[in-house]
């Protein structure tokens, strides 16, 4: 039983029907959520083997408090925050989302949970814009739930991953988070140990999403190399 952040839902399958390819895999069960929302699921006695997150701080709440394997834990990839709007809408870039249109409003996912709003929280906060965008603001569960208010019309842009729109066609990218400024976004693993497939299962499969065997798929699906395998 593996808990994973929601931004893996495209690239995890993949790697899963990989690793299940070897003669001696057992079946690997994935639930997917905000990253925040899964640590608390651990923290309640949840029977889940092993996280994948999409930030170090909620794996590092879980080692702190004697409920994931200091020794397991990895950075297995990067990712890129990227603001994003419907086609067709108002060009706006990190810098001017102060400058939007009277009565638009900017998607970001819950900086309390979704590991998307904390970093889009960190970027806003160090251009000096979070203040400013208060009221103008509305908060997804999940990084799913962040981009579906893009989808739908229903704001003028949202902070998600690179990976999350790849492969859309009615959503652009209308600028990355580069610079000084810009969080270091990683997925991050441990092992928990409290589910059902045991601790050696679950550390096998973790070294294989850290193995270079795994890595061209974390590739295709868009995802960066870690700088510390």
């Amino acid at each position: 039983m593996v808990a994973a952040a929601a931004s893996l839902n495209q690239v995890l399958p993949a790697l899963v029907e990989q690793y299940r390819a070897r003669a001696d895999a057992p079946r690997v069960i994935v639930s997917y959520g905000p990253s925040g929302g899964l640590r608390q699921q651990v923290e309640g006695g949840a029977p889940i083997d092993a996280v994948l997150f999409a930030h170090a701080a909620p794996v590092d709440q879980l080692i702190g408090r004697g409920l994931a394997r200091a020794d397991s834990r990895a950075v297995v990839a990067t990712n890129q925050l990227v603001l994003v709007g419907p086609r067709g809408g108002p060009p706006l870039t990190w810098q001017t989302l102060t400058r939007l249109p009277e009565g638009e409003l900017l998607a970001v996912g819950d900086p309390g949970a979704v590991p998307a709003g904390h970093y889009a929280r960190q970027v806003l906060q160090r251009l000096g814009s979070w203040e400013a965008l208060q009221g103008r603001m509305i908060f997804g569960g999940d990084v799913s739930a962040t981009l579906a208010y893009v989808r739908r019309g229903e704001v003028a842009a949202a902070a998600v991953y690179q990976t999350d729109v790849r492969g859309l066609e009615d959503v652009v990218v209308l600028d990355v988070a580069r610079g000084e400024w810009a969080p270091r976004v990683e997925v991050v693993m441990a092992v928990t140990g409290q589910g059902p497939g045991g601790e050696g299962a679950a550390r096998k499969f973790l070294l294989f999403l850290a193995s270079p065997e795994a890595r061209p798929t974390w590739r295709r699906f868009g995802f960066g190399d870690p700088s510390h395998p």
